[in-house]
C-alpha cells in the first residue's frame, strides 16, 4: 500500500484470504474488534460477496467509518475552511455498512460512465436506499476495478453534517476533554475550535461546580503560539447532569453551539475584546 490505497499485490493478498479461510462462507463480522486489524485484513464478506477490508483513513472500512459516520470527530480542511462530507444518519452504525453496500450493489446500479478522477482504479454503483428513519437516499457505492472490494460508500445528500451550512464560520470543533480542575469539586469540559491550518483558536472552557449544582461557561482565546490570551464570560447555569463521561462526550461534541460560535467571529471582527 504505497498510495494510501490498496495496491495490485494487497488486492491479490485480500481476494486469497477470502478464498482460502473457510471462515468467510459466512455472512457477518468476522472479529468483535476491528480496531486490532491490519490494513489488509477483511473484517466480512456479504451475501453478494462483496470484501469489506479494515483499511485505513483513505480507503476502506477505516475511510467509511472516519470520513462518512455522523459521529466522526475528524475534520478536513479546505481551503480557509472545512469540507462539508456527506454524512450517514445517527442511525447507522458502522456494522450497517456491508448490508448497505449489498442492497446498492446490482447491475442496474452501475455507472456505466464513470467521470470519478480515478475511474481506471474504481468503478461506481449509485442507487436508492430507505433508512431506519424512512429518509430515502442516494447511495455511493465504489469497488476497486474489476473486484468486490469495497473503496467507499457514502450517502450523495449532505443534509446529516452540520457543517454544510456553515460556510462563513472559519472554524471546526476538535475532540472534547473531560478534565478533574485545581480547584477541589470542579470538573472541566474543554470544547476546542481549530482553523483550516489546524491550529487551536479558541476554546469553550465549562467550569462544572459539582457541589454548587452551577457550570459556567466561557470562551477562551488562543494567540498564533497556543497560548492563552483573553477569555470572554457567556454566563452560568444549573448543571447539566450525565448518566456517564461517555454520554457527556457525544452531547458536547455534537451538539448545537452556534450561539456562542457567533461570539468567536465577533472577536474575530474586532467587536468583543
Amino acid at each position: 500500500m504505497k498510495h494510501n490505497i490498496f495496491e495490485k499485490d494487497d488486492i491479490e493478498f485480500i481476494e486469497n484470504e477470502v478464498k482460502t479461510n473457510p471462515i468467510f462462507r459466512y455472512y457477518g463480522i468476522r472479529v468483535a474488534n476491528v480496531q486490532k486489524l491490519n490494513s489488509r485484513d477483511v473484517i466480512c464478506v456479504s451475501d453478494k460477496n462483496l470484501i469489506m477490508v479494515k483499511g485505513n483513513s483513505f480507503t476502506a472500512y477505516q475511510h467509511i467509518k472516519e470520513r462518512h459516520s455522523y459521529w466522526t470527530t475528524h475534520i478536513y480542511p479546505k481551503g480557509k475552511g472545512f469540507w462539508a462530507q456527506s454524512k450517514f444518519p445517527s442511525e447507522i452504525a458502522p456494522v450497517d455498512y456491508i448490508k448497505i453496500a449489498d442492497q446498492i450493489y446490482c447491475e442496474e446500479n452501475f455507472l456505466v460512465n464513470n467521470e470519478h478522477q480515478d475511474s481506471d482504479k474504481f468503478e461506481k454503483y449509485l442507487g436508492k436506499y430507505t433508512f431506519p428513519n424512512n429518509e430515502v437516499d442516494t447511495m455511493n457505492l465504489i469497488l476497486y476495478k474489476g473486484t468486490k472490494i469495497i473503496h467507499s460508500l457514502y450517502p450523495q445528500n449532505k443534509k446529516y453534517n452540520k457543517l454544510k451550512n456553515r460556510e462563513n464560520f472559519p472554524y471546526a470543533r476538535g475532540i472534547i476533554e473531560i478534565k478533574k480542575s485545581n480547584i477541589p469539586n470542579v470538573k472541566n469540559v474543554e470544547i476546542p475550535y481549530f482553523d483550516s491550518n489546524l491550529k487551536l483558536k479558541y476554546v469553550i472552557l465549562i467550569e462544572k461546580y459539582l457541589i454548587k449544582k452551577l457550570e459556567e461557561w466561557r470562551i477562551l482565546a488562543i494567540d498564533e503560539n497556543g497560548k492563552y490570551k483573553f477569555d470572554v464570560k457567556i454566563g452560568e447555569q444549573k448543571l447539566m447532569e450525565f448518566s456517564g463521561e461517555t454520554s457527556e462526550r457525544i452531547t458536547y461534541q455534537h451538539c448545537d453551539l452556534r450561539h456562542i460560535e457567533n461570539i468567536m467571529k465577533k472577536i474575530d471582527n474586532g467587536e468583543i475584546k
